[in-house]
């Protein structure tokens, strides 16, 4: 193990534990080391070594020449940091000939607003993107009387900085440029501080600029204060995309020169010899600057904080302890080493090795460490709190974005700071009741569709990261994502939660919203499972099947849905309002927990295969007429493992290394999408290992074609290890087999047990495609409970109609009125003298009670029948559909059925028998209307009296309406023939 007084051994031994995470996350430093070249290269495998391979620049620049829906633009950014640092020092842009700024780095600008302390990397909301707190000019000219010749207030712009692509230099935990003044600038940083140097040229003056609100997005105060050799203040401003909350950031600066003058300026005024400053909502309207020695040489080391001044004071003391710029950029460096060390390839060409690594590199940078040195962090309700001793809490998360990759990704290599990152996120949902899904800093925010810091929280427990306070964090998920859906945030989740879908006249990407809901479920299910919470485990699991009430088994599509059926005009190659920054194409393959299941709605292995060839023509397609994948964009990246499902594990490898070879490359654009903190990074480093956790919320990994020979998890603080071998995969792209630990294995992939406690793979490459991976019994799974349950709550306690609906318009029947007219909990219902008795559900308020069809599948206990009847009614209706009886003997039989409106009056459809009729449904809102309602019988079917009957297979399909069925019964009774033998 290394300490940090110790340089890293550069092949450390199996098994080894590392202390990495607390010198990741504390900033240490080593007293006189200077940044090294980096670890050798291995002789014949590469020529590149990890560190050396990392480019900042990549993914700065925006390509104009794409219009896909999402900028062509990583939005990344060249300055210093250490993973998951608190601090990201950089510079930021503005192009001079139309005033563009982006509100980040982007390559093709002339000059630089500053060097700020925060920045978000790789979000969309162009020119919104926050952070750029305190941002720091160096300024050469004349101070006419001691001032600065105009206020930064008015005209920031003439203290821009002139620069060159050509004078930079950028490295993990470094940046450089030289300024166009002739100032040379160097950015290094620890967790919490930004150590900056500054060289001014002989004989000019020397002077800072803190720009204290100067921050992207609008401000709503800030203060300075110069105290001799210390400057120091606040800011609050606008959190991401300048929506919803604001947050307050704190810094204190010193320096190792004496500061020979100073003064500040508030709004218009600069005052010469001023200690103080305070702004309003004026952007650049507070700031200090402080005057050196001529052609000094200024190293300024200012801490952050988001809980006081003092706190930012004593985190720049503690990290950096008097200690040189040199001094502090080699640590980084060194941290950064050792964190690029905990995943290790051999192989792949030059360019392969850049951008491998910088993806690496990337999709460490968030979510950020937010408590002091002291312990100390301000939580979402406003609070000061304290982390126990040895953790960190961490902030800032893109839920839609990184629950798809990035989590897993930051479990398998820092399982410590996972644990770290679920006990943070359980603190979240404890101060803010709920959970909100893009949280930036401590404001909690609701961006993108989904609730999906639920699945990243089960993710990373799947992983391994367990060390938080899991049943309470299970606990709250459950709470707050039950009926009455009151304390949740989700969009539309009463209409969700009740019925099983969004319908489609929501708009509001109502349809993505299910799929999206449906895999949150997915992971609240296993982490109850992992907890032995067998009840919360059944109800989430039956949510997590809500996918399937909107597949369209006519069209063989998911397909947006409204009350009165599915909406087949809607063109699936549009964005529209149904899907969230992707097609209907594209969404339609995202089921990742269940592909078995849409494998056979679509038709079975061979059309679904077809299907997804066409689709994966074009693999960066984007949203506008298209058929095509939109693999820069979230919603897309599982899609290509959907070939694992279909037994042809070589597709997944050849899609793979396309998109690294089409979509991705060295130059400053070389990002083809928004980098979304990391999360398009994490999904390439995935697809060059030949591993990928394509089921959120479980540790399945699934098993491709690797780009590198090899490839070594070395995780930090563990000692789990995984180790790939694949020999030749550079010149022999397909898998020919496959062993596990040594022994060999034909399937595609590997447990949570493997993932969980390390192991080895081998595999032998060949030129061209094999049979492994390709039989029945190769496919990755696929998590089918919570299929054939009951899927809809339709009936509520009178005064608690928010507990269920029934129809969309957030109406139930009544418990106690249908009690009333006999259909109390497990009731018996004869249909007249059929022989027909239906049992009325025996369930309790707020739980599922009848099915809306999509193909369950009801057993009937192999008992011989002459006949089969339904007890159920239509909303928006009538409803029809097909339902198929299947015999013990494997033979078939299809039934119709048909149900009537539940208001019909007295226009009975299809034979249909009322049994159970009330007056007045109750409202979601309180209180009950006056209408009659009815439960309807429909006519036994006659079945084979010499069969006996194992199951019953509900409609896969209804026409117009939506049908709910709240028993299935049988007779033995004399039955007139209808419906059709399979």
């Amino acid at each position: 193990m290394w300490r940090a007084t110790e340089s890293p051994a550069p092949t450390p031994p199996p098994g080894r534990r590392r202390l990495l995470t607390a010198a990741l996350v504390l900033g240490s430093l080593v007293a006189g080391l200077v940044p090294a070249a980096g670890a050798a290269a291995s002789p014949g495998r590469s020529d590149v070594a990890a560190f050396d391979a990392v480019d900042p620049f990549i993914g700065t620049r925006l390509d104009t020449s794409q219009n896909k829906g999402n900028s062509a633009y990583g939005n990344t950014y060249p300055g210093a940091t250490v993973p998951f640092g608190m601090v990201q020092s950089s510079p930021t842009t503005y192009r001079s000939s139309d005033g563009d700024q982006k509100g980040g780095y982007e390559y093709t600008a002339d000059k630089l607003r500053g060097f700020g302390m925060t920045r978000l990397s790789g979000t969309g909301c162009e020119g919104r993107f926050s952070g750029f707190d305190f941002p720091v000019l160096p300024y050469t000219g004349a101070l006419p009387g001691g001032a600065l010749p105009t206020a930064p207030a008015d005209r920031i712009t003439d203290y821009h900085l002139g620069f060159d692509h050509a004078d930079e230099k950028a490295d993990p935990g470094y940046y450089s440029v030289g300024l166009a003044n002739g100032v040379d600038a160097e950015l290094t940083a620890t967790t919490r501080t930004a150590v900056s140097r500054f060289d001014f040229p002989s004989g000019s003056g020397a002077t800072l600029l803190f720009d204290v609100a100067g921050s992207n997005n609008r401000v709503f105060g800030s203060e300075v204060t110069v105290d001799g050799d210390t400057v120091s203040g606040w800011v609050e401003a606008a959190s991401v995309c300048d929506e919803g909350g604001r947050y307050r950031a704190y810094f204190s600066t010193t320096f190792d020169r004496p500061v020979r003058s100073h003064g500040t300026w508030q709004g218009s005024e600069v005052r010469p010899g001023a200690d103080t400053a305070s702004g309003g909502t004026a952007k650049h309207g507070a700031g200090a600057y402080l005057v050196f020695d001529r052609g000094a040489r200024v190293t300024a080391k200012t801490g952050l904080s988001y809980v006081s001044v003092e706190g930012a004071a004593r985190n720049a003391a503690k990290e950096t302890r008097g200690r040189s710029f040199d001094a502090v950029r080699a640590q980084s460096a060194r941290v950064w080493r050792d964190a690029l060390s905990t995943l290790r390839v051999d192989g792949g060409t030059r360019d392969q090795r850049v951008k491998f690594y910088t993806a690496l590199y990337h999709a460490l940078l968030h979510p950020n460490v937010f408590d002091d040195v002291s312990g100390e962090y301000r939580g979402y309700d406003g609070q000061v709190h304290r982390v126990e001793r040895g953790r960190h809490h961490y902030v800032t998360y893109a839920g839609w974005d990184i629950y798809r990759s990035q989590a897993q990704l930051v479990a398998l290599l820092f399982p410590k700071v996972g644990s770290d990152i679920n006990q943070s996120l359980t603190e979240m949902a404890r101060q803010t009741g709920t959970w909100p899904n893009w949280p930036h800093l401590n404001q909690s925010q609701q961006k993108m569709s989904g609730d999906s810091l639920q699945s990243v929280v089960a993710s990373l427990d799947a992983f391994g990261s367990t060390d938080y306070d899991r049943r309470a964090a299970l606990e709250s998920m459950r709470s707050t994502q039950t009926l009455p859906a009151d304390a949740t945030l989700r969009r539309h989740a009463y209409q969700y939660a009740t019925v099983g879908f969004v319908e489609s006249r929501k708009g509001d990407s109502a349809t993505s919203k299910t799929l999206e809901y449906a895999v949150d479920d997915f992971g609240i299910a296993q982490l109850a499972k992992r907890l032995g919470d067998e009840e919360t485990y059944d109800r989430f699991m039956v949510r997590a099947q809500s996918w399937q009430n909107l597949f369209d088994d006519a069209g063989g599509h998911i397909r947006p849905r409204d009350r009165t059926g599915f909406d087949r005009n809607f063109d699936l190659g549009e964005r529209g309002n149904q899907f969230e920054q992707a097609t209907g194409y594209q969404y339609g393959w995202m089921v990742p927990h269940n592909v078995g299941a849409l494998i056979e709605k679509r038709g079975g292995a061979e059309a679904a295969l077809r299907d997804l060839d066409e689709h994966t023509r074009e693999l960066d397609a984007g949203v506008y007429g298209t058929k095509g994948a939109y693999l820069s964009n979230q919603p897309s990246f599982t899609m290509p493992f959907v070939y694992h499902w279909l037994g042809r594990p070589d597709r997944t490898g050849e899609v793979l290394r396309r998109a690294a070879d089409e979509m991705y490359d060295t130059t400053p654009s070389g990002l083809p999408g928004n980098d979304d903190l990391g999360s398009l990074s994490s999904w390439y480093v995935w697809a060059n290992i030949g591993l990928f956790p394509a089921i959120p919320g479980t540790a399945d990994l699934m098993v491709s074609s690797p780009v590198f020979e090899r490839v070594v998890v070395d995780s930090a603080d563990s000692r789990r290890r995984i180790t790939l071998d694949a020999p030749g995969a550079g010149r022999a792209p397909y898998v020919a087999a496959l062993k596990v630990d040594g022994r060999a294995v034909s399937k595609s992939w590997v447990p949570a047990e493997f993932t969980r406690e390390g192991g080895r793979i081998d595999l032998r490459m060949a030129s061209r495609p094999g049979s492994w991976g390709t039989g029945a019994r190769d496919v990755p799974p696929s998590y089918a409970d919570g299929t054939d349950a009951r899927n809809n709550t339709g009936v509520t306690p009178d005064g608690h109609g928010n507990l269920g609906s029934l129809d969309l318009s957030d109406n139930s029947l009544s418990r106690e009125r249908l009690a009333e007219a006999g259909a109390a909990p497990g009731a018996k219902l004869p249909l007249g003298d059929t022989g027909v008795v239906f049992t009325w559900p025996d369930t309790g308020p707020g739980e599922p009670d009848n099915w809306i069809p999509h193909g369950q599948r009801v057993p009937l206990g192999g008992r011989k029948a002459t006949g089969i009847s339904f007890l159920g009614l239509a909303t928006n209706g009538p409803s029809q559909g097909t339902a198929v009886v299947e015999y013990t003997d494997g033979s078939t039989r299809t039934v119709p059925v048909g149900l009537t409106d539940w208001t019909p009056g007295t226009d009975y459809r299809f034979g249909n028998e009322p049994l159970v009729v009330t007056t007045g449904r109750n409202r979601a809102a309180g209180g009950s209307d006056t209408a009659q309602t009815k439960v309807f019988g429909t006519r036994p079917v006659a079945l084979d009296p010499a069969k006996r009957v194992a199951a019953v297979v509900l409609p896969r399909d209804t026409d117009r309406g939506v049908m709910h069925v709240f028993d299935v019964a049988l007779t033995d009774r004399p039955v007139t023939a209808d419906g059709q033998d399979g």
